[in-house]
């Protein structure tokens, strides 16, 4: 009889194992059609904590790696394209070749995060690619240059997907759209720096100690990085079974928040699980066009300096009218992320904000024929900044679609930023080229007919979620008591 009890007992469990399983998704639905809850002191508490180590250290180190990513055309415009010989496509390639180095990587270095201390991992990269960026200042040839190009993109892979990964991982649905936006207006504020640091090393370094500015401008930002790299090491938390200075109750809490909204909080190792909902859900794939339309949409933006230098502004006139650009920039974005979290639906929010800027390129396209007139790119500029916006949306959206198996999450955020970042700049070789400048008519069409594509992407992906076809699956060992799951936590940390 006993022996019967204790099979009953087993099989009774299994059961609720699997009962728990089935009801995953839907437990999933009711919980992002219930209101908000008021949170406790005590998670208030740990939410701040989180700002001020997290997002603070998060923010500054993406604001460096946009410095030092997106310096090129700043560079260009103090003396690189002459020294170097940066003509025709020359240009182009040195961008592209950051992206070659970034996509080699990326992939690897978000499939190992889960199993290593991002305090250490992620401060680390900022930590060498600011290094890399100050050598840049020594090359002699475009040769050269693309080589440091190269490892500054195999540098940089791991920070931005494990930054997001890391997000997903500390922050409830409530939260993760503000903080996503939050992180991602760092390098759009990097982009009105720049403008302020490459205006003023124009007129006041340039040819100092007989160097000219662009050698300048990457000494001193890659210079920053390396200070905020190393800050990193004593700021950024691991994940919420880990972090050192977060334990106890605190640390329960941070787990406890997060499964109440059936987020994975540990990692179970790649697994059959993993390459299923990788290989034969449709959405990492979707989401990666949609990413790579975004990319294409900010074009107008990417090279704005070098417009207004062939239509001959200074150099000091086209980087400083940037910063202004890249302030609203970080501004729109930030609301937009606020407002994906306070009435939910992302793909709604995304749909919105690249409808306005695919009206904007089409106006860019349609006047004069492409030639547009000064003051209407000027406005244009002011105009399709809500397609920077819908990007860390999606990131977001990725995050929670992906939120039940930390692996695959880790992998999909990888896969969609590597590959979509990396495509858009073999496209913009032939659509962006220098030597179109001013009018850039290839690139707005080419820019044009991609947004329009995002709102075909974004209805297909959220008919798809909205109608449960096709999901991510949970992985199948499920703990079903407390001591099994202080068991696991045990193990992993």
């Amino acid at each position: 009889m006993k022996e019967n009890s204790a099979g009953s007992d087993t099989q009774h469990s299994r059961t609720h194992s699997i009962l728990r399983v089935d009801s995953f998704a839907s437990a999933l639905t009711q919980e992002s059609r219930r209101p908000r809850q008021e949170k406790s002191e005590a998670e208030k508490r740990l939410v701040r904590k989180l700002d001020r180590r997290l997002m603070l250290w998060a923010f500054f180190g993406y604001f460096a790696n946009g410095l030092d990513r997106n310096n090129m055309p700043n560079a260009y415009t103090n003396g690189m394209d002459t020294e170097l010989n940066l003509a025709s496509d020359k240009y182009n390639w040195a961008i592209t070749m950051f992206f070659i180095g970034y996509i080699i990587l990326q992939i690897p270095a978000n499939a190992i995060i889960t199993k290593v201390r991002p305090s250490i991992m992620l401060p680390g990269v900022v930590f060498v690619w600011g290094a890399i960026v100050c050598f840049m200042a020594l090359v002699k040839n475009y040769q050269g240059l693309y080589g440091l190009r190269i490892c500054l993109g195999f540098s940089e892979a791991a920070f931005y997907p494990g930054i997001v990964f890391l997000l997903g991982s500390w922050y409830s649905r409530e939260e993760l759209g503000t903080r996503t936006a939050v992180f991602v207006a760092g390098s759009q504020v990097s982009g009105a720096f720049s403008g302020l640091i490459s205006g003023a090393i124009a007129s006041g370094l340039d040819g100092v100690h007989g160097m000219r500015g662009w050698k300048w401008l990457f000494i001193i930002e890659g210079l920053l990085a390396v200070v905020i790299g190393f800050c990193g090491f004593f700021l950024l938390p691991d994940f919420p079974h880990n972090t050192r200075f977060i334990v106890g109750e605190e640390r329960d809490l941070a787990i406890e928040r997060l499964e109440r909204q059936g987020k994975k909080t540990l990692s179970t190792g790649l697994n059959l699980t993993t390459f299923r909902n990788l290989l034969t859900t449709p959405y990492v794939w979707l989401f990666l066009f949609t990413f790579i339309c975004f990319q294409e949409g900010m074009g107008i933006l990417q090279n704005f300096p070098i417009i207004l230098s062939k239509l001959g502004y200074s150099s000091s006139f086209a980087n400083y009218m940037m910063v202004p650009i890249w302030v609203w920039v970080a501004v729109v974005l930030v609301v937009q992320g606020w407002l994906s979290d306070r009435y939910g639906k992302r793909a709604w929010h995304i749909l919105a904000g690249s409808a306005w800027t695919l009206l904007w390129y089409v106006v860019l396209v349609a006047v004069d024929g492409g030639k547009s007139p000064i003051v209407l790119v000027f406005v244009a500029a002011y105009m399709i900044p809500p397609i920077f916006g819908a990007s860390p949306i999606m990131m977001t959206w990725l995050n929670e679609i992906y939120q039940n198996d930390s692996e695959t999450r880790a992998l999909a955020i990888a896969i969609v930023n590597s590959l979509g970042n990396l495509a858009p700049n073999f496209i913009n070789i032939k659509a962006w080229i220098v030597t179109d400048a001013p009018d850039f008519r290839t690139g707005k069409i080419v820019t044009m007919s991609m947004t329009a594509l995002t709102l075909v992407l974004i209805g297909i992906t959220y008919y798809l979620e909205q109608n449960k076809i096709l999901l991510p699956k949970v992985h199948q060992r499920i703990t079903t008591t407390d001591e099994e799951k202080k068991k696991d936590i045990r193990e992993v940390v």
